[in-house]
């Protein structure tokens, strides 16, 4: 058997894409390849979500050992846990979190078993559109950590010790010659 699962954005309408699965596929070779094929990166702790009709979380399937956990709450792990496991019928639910710090998410419907067929991998069948974006840099994104200037104190809080030792003043730097875009 071979199960055929619809990959969909409410995110990006455009967006689909068919992908054809093993039921002994685990769901770490299923995150792996929605990975690759949206062209992600890793970002922490991506989760599948098992879901009823209506889309309501009935389990969580995690990639790595979550910090705390429900005591009445089973802990599933992607690596460990195959699709068959999961789906049963034709028309179940999935979310999968692909960006685990604002919770985007892409949804998964198992649309098809199909008997006397059989694949050896998980893969992508069909794709159409494009998948919606990992990041959004619209939001303000923490700023990494960069080199300052080293700095050293003096009587006057103004003066600053460049790379190369030389002080400047404020009352010497000019701002004119540096453009200021208004947003």
């Amino acid at each position: 058997m071979t199960y055929r699962i619809l990959v969909f954005s409410e995110e990006e309408e455009n967006f689909v894409m068919e992908v054809m699965a093993s039921p002994s596929t685990t769901f770490h070779e299923l995150h792996t390849l929605i990975m690759e094929a949206c062209e992600y990166t890793e970002t922490g702790n991506h989760q599948f979500l098992i879901c009823n009709e209506a889309w309501k979380v009935k389990e969580k399937i995690h990639l790595h050992s979550p910090q705390s956990i429900g005591l009445d709450e089973d802990l599933f792990m992607m690596n460990e846990v195959r699709l068959e496991e999961f789906l049963e019928e034709e028309g179940q639910h999935i979310a999968y979190i692909y960006e685990t710090s604002s919770r985007k998410k892409i949804l998964l419907e198992l649309v098809e078993n199909i008997f006397g067929k059989k694949t050896d991998c998980v893969h992508v069948s069909r794709r159409k559109g494009t998948a919606p974006v990992q990041f959004d840099y619209t939001e303000e994104m923490p700023i990494p950590p960069t080199t300052t200037p080293n700095t050293t104190e003096t009587d006057d809080d103004d003066t600053v010790e460049t790379d190369d030792g030389e002080l400047f003043s404020a009352d010497e730097l000019d701002a004119e010659g540096f453009e200021v875009n208004e947003m």
